[in-house]
């Protein structure tokens, strides 16, 4: 692929490094160095998701979940990296003309990502990116979570 090139580093440390409530992000910050990295030591692969966990309490949550909830969840989404994190995020902003405040409403921002610590997502098998969507939040799948607390 090649070097980056000056403006496109500048670009990616702007994003990071810049304080997301400027855009109306106004989340906590978990990963505050750009080039933080994720232990593959302290990740497991799902099997069946091509997605990663954290071992540990990140693991047990979502099995919990799994047997509670049986073949009506899958996990849509595991450890982000702050690399792909900004990937997303530059993909959901240039999907609305660049306009960051926007990208930001349903994504967070490079490094303000709970899913670099342990955060992940589920969701109904077939749903694909429905899964991330409004809709999702009116299945009995949601509700039962909400019931399991």
């Amino acid at each position: 692929i090649g070097a980056l090139s000056a403006a496109e580093l500048a670009l990616i440390e702007a994003l990071f490094y810049a304080d997301a409530s400027r855009y109306g992000f106004l989340g906590q910050k978990p990963l505050v160095q750009l080039t933080q990295a994720i232990d593959p030591r302290a990740i497991v692969k799902v099997p069946g998701s091509g997605h990663y966990l954290y071992a540990g309490r990140p693991r047990q949550l979502f099995e919990e979940i799994a047997r509670a909830l049986g073949g009506q969840v899958i996990l849509s989404s595991g450890v982000r990296g702050i690399v792909k994190q900004l990937r997303l995020f530059v993909a959901k902003a240039l999907r609305h003309d660049g306009n960051l405040s926007l990208a930001s409403r349903s994504l967070a921002p490079p490094g303000y990502s709970f899913h670099g610590t342990g955060d992940f997502d589920v969701g109904i098998p077939g749903w694909g990116e429905r899964n991330f969507t409004a809709d999702f939040a009116d299945t009995a799948v949601f509700q039962r979570l909400i019931d399991l607390g």
